[in-house]
């Protein structure tokens, strides 16, 4: 690879990671593009595509989330008991989804982007005109919350599964809906959950033998080392700074800058689907 590709993934990676701290979403949404082209250009089938590019941006993500963990604790700040609660049952859906993923050609991505569509119409509305969570104390940790915790983490570990996303798309607002997070909360506890939901999917692709290897790229079962280096770097060092830059946006700001993101997914979803 040429200098000035590796510098192109560094800042891709850069812009991520900055993306994942300060909205709690992982940085699926730059690294998907990228990768899936990078994997165009090589002389694989549709669906090792498909599997390459999820693979890497999830392993992505994960790093991403890991980075904003260690932040969360060095400030006191890591609810790692609610993590848990959401983050396992979201680990084994993510795990369940990417085994039948890999088991043929069922899976449709233009039949999972039109549900995704719902979701993100849906979102841009409640935050653009919902203002309870933000207004007072989030809900109170009640048997229905847990139970609606477990709901959220597994939705978001099948989503980062079918997508490549971080499955804080879906975790930040339905932390605001369903368990009342004021959207500070939602958006550090949906990065520190973010890692847990790739971590099976991440072991799984990498032990997996791809069906077409690529020769010219050093790799670990689906991971691409070249790749996945730079913009690996540019996620571990800016997702600290967007999780910092957070904290001096008001919740209103983040609101509307989650918008606009969930914005740009739709309108890429919805050219996904043109013919």
């Amino acid at each position: 690879m040429s200098i000035i590709a590796i510098i192109g993934l560094l800042a891709l990676g850069c812009t991520g990671g900055f993306l994942a701290g300060l909205m709690g979403v992982g940085g699926g949404l730059i690294f998907i593009p990228v990768l899936d082209y990078l994997f165009r250009n090589q002389a694989l089938s549709p669906d090792e595509v498909v599997r390459y590019t999820l693979a890497n941006s999830i392993f992505l993500v994960f790093a991403s989330g890991l980075s904003g963990i260690f932040r969360q604790y060095r400030m006191g700040s890591w609810a790692w008991r609610e993590s848990l609660h959401i983050g396992i049952p979201g680990a084994l859906s993510s795990w369940a989804m990417s085994w039948a993923i890999r088991q043929g050609s069922w899976y449709s991505t233009d039949r999972f982007s039109l549900v995704f569509l719902g979701f993100l119409i849906l979102t841009m509305g409640n935050m653009l005109f919902s203002k309870g969570s933000d207004q007072g104390h989030e809900g109170e940790a009640t048997h229905e919350s847990w139970h609606r915790g477990s709901l959220v983490g597994l939705l978001a570990g099948a989503v980062v599964s079918l997508s490549g996303l971080g499955g804080g798309i879906i975790m930040v607002p339905l932390f605001r809906m369903l368990l009342k997070k004021p959207m500070h909360k939602a958006t550090s506890l949906s990065l520190s959950i973010v890692p847990m939901l790739a971590s099976l999917s991440l072991f799984h692709y990498l032990r997996e033998t791809p069906e077409t290897p690529l020769e010219a790229l050093s790799q670990s079962g689906y991971m691409v080392w070249p790749y996945f280096l730079p913009m690996a770097v540019g996620v571990l060092v800016f997702s600290s700074f967007g999780q910092k830059k957070a904290k001096d946006l008001s919740p209103l700001t983040l609101r509307i800058i989650f918008a606009s993101l969930s914005g740009l997914v739709l309108i890429k979803t919805v050219y996904q689907l043109l013919p």
